[in-house]
């Protein structure tokens, strides 16, 4: 089987490949039994079709806008040295000599499984019987996903960290079918490499020319080398055994029950070590990134009560504080130059602790029909909105420090009352984007202040009847609750 030529993208009909999903009419389904699997497939056939395509910005718009023939695909296949694409090797390089693997249940390719032996090993769900047999057309998108979403802390101390850092977010154009999502997220080589500015880069997959060093140096990982970049030698033991896929749902002759792993020695310039060594940041094209003093680092899910829309408005537009800059992922600076229009903006990936996966981001935001500042105006002003009574909301509860209780007593109300309307504020958001072309942007902010406000008082004027009988401490709240209504003398 060949990833670039034969049908193992589960669907909802059935297994297909790339180029069906590429040049046909329809609209097929992707068929998943994880969200974080769903995502890294997305992920993964963008990757691929890069390699395929290799499009320039005007081609990429062409294909975006008439669709790719067969007669397209085939010619740039014919580009493509399929050798490296074939499932006994793609992404696996082989083990050093004298190296020794460690082997483990494929259970431990899917993040949020709990099957470790660390006392912080946690996952969303125990039962390792979920996912215990995958089919071997499978392997190829768990193995994607290891190397690219799951954090090295989720092996212990043989985990490693990937090209993008431990429990990177994902950020990509999600369009009006299949087809064009994918194409969407597919790289344009030209405008790529413009804002890299690097002459000669490695270009080889790692699995064809495997890394060498303690430090890998991002200005010498070309494109193709980079989408696929490993972490660790790796393998999988396919066996004749029937089974129907824990991952994807449809029968197989064969069946993987275990792997084989042994991490790369050198560091990326998503480590400490590699920052250290001056290794720089690989600029993946799925990752938004946040510029510190102390270097780059990909943007992630900070814990289990963080919602996206938090920090929705620089995954579409640059924002600059004191101390840092955030900058949107190359996919979606790629979509606003291409102007197609019609694309939405999905969010995903693990909200990961150490050794475990604690929850999972996976939402879907609605975009202006254009991305051009004024459109998108009107979604960071239904963003601002959210946080501006997000700040009014937590100066409220500050009034209950001066009531003379214990700090830690009186954090522990306003955190959880805080992460009730930071998870609130979620569903809301995302519902009042839904009208972003139909409503001009004041109006869009004035009708965010009124959703998000009565939310925010909702939540405030609960804890006061629940503490009505704490004097001190319902004084307290009396006084926030003026601070919180100042809200209502906001223009929009």
């Amino acid at each position: 089987m060949n990833l670039l030529t034969d049908d193992f993208i589960s669907t909802t009909v059935g297994k297909i490949s790339l180029k069906e999903i590429l040049t046909s009419e329809t609209d097929y389904q992707l068929q998943y039994a994880f969200d974080e699997i769903q995502l890294a497939m997305l992920q993964l056939l963008a990757s691929l079709s890069t390699v395929v395509l290799k499009p320039s910005l005007e081609e990429l718009k062409g294909y975006l806008k008439q669709g790719l023939t067969v007669a397209q695909y085939d010619q740039a296949l014919d580009k493509v040295d399929l050798q490296w694409f074939d499932e006994a090797c793609f992404m696996r390089s082989p083990l050093p000599e004298g190296g020794k693997g460690a082997d483990a249940p494929i259970t431990k390719m899917i993040s949020g499984v709990e099957c470790g032996t660390s006392p912080n090993a946690l996952g969303l769900f125990s039962e390792i019987s979920n996912a215990d047999h995958a089919c071997p057309d499978c392997t190829h998108v768990l193995n994607y996903n290891l190397h690219m979403n799951i954090k090295g802390e989720c092996f212990g101390p043989t985990g490693a960290t990937g090209i993008r850092g431990g429990g990177a977010i994902s950020t990509l154009i999600a369009s009006k079918d299949i087809k064009t999502t994918i194409l969407a997220n597919t790289v344009a080589v030209d405008y790529f490499d413009s804002l890299r500015e690097i002459e000669s880069p490695n270009n080889k997959l790692m699995w064809q020319d495997p890394m060498q060093g303690e430090i890998y140096y991002a200005h010498h990982i070309g494109l193709e080398r980079g989408l696929f970049a490993l972490a660790y030698h790796i393998d999988f033991s396919v066996i004749d055994a029937p089974c129907v896929c824990d991952v994807c749902g449809h029968e197989s002759s064969q069946s993987v029950q275990e792997f084989t792993r042994l991490k790369y020695k050198g560091s990326y310039g998503s480590t400490k070590k590699g920052r250290d060594g001056n290794a720089n940041w690989w600029p993946h094209p799925f990752t938004p990134i946040t510029t510190k003093e102390e270097g780059i680092f990909p943007v992630c899910a900070r814990d289990q009560n963080w919602q996206s829309w938090q920090s929705f408005s620089s995954y579409v537009l640059a924002q600059e504080t004191e101390k840092s800059l955030s900058t949107p992922a190359f996919v979606v600076h790629q979509y606003r130059k291409l102007a197609t229009g019609g694309g939405n903006l999905l969010i995903g990936g693990n909200i990961a602790d150490q050794g475990s996966i604690t929850g999972r981001i996976y939402d879907l935001y609605s975009m202006p029909e254009h991305w051009d500042n004024d459109k998108l105006e009107r979604v960071t002003k239904v963003i601002d909105a959210g946080l501006y009574v997000k700040d009014r909301l937590s100066q409220a509860f500050n009034k209950m420090f001066g009531a003379g209780y214990d700090k830690k007593f009186v954090s522990g109300i306003k955190i959880t009352a805080m992460n009730q309307y930071i998870s609130n504020a979620q569903n809301i958001v995302q519902q009042l984007l839904l009208d972003v072309d139909r409503k001009e942007a004041r109006a869009l902010r004035k009708e965010a202040l009124e959703q998000l406000k009565i939310e925010a008082i909702t939540i405030y004027r609960a804890l006061m009847r629940k503490y009505q009988n704490d004097l001190p401490l319902f004084k307290a709240l009396s006084k926030g609750e003026k601070v919180l209504l100042a809200v209502n003398k906001v223009k929009a």
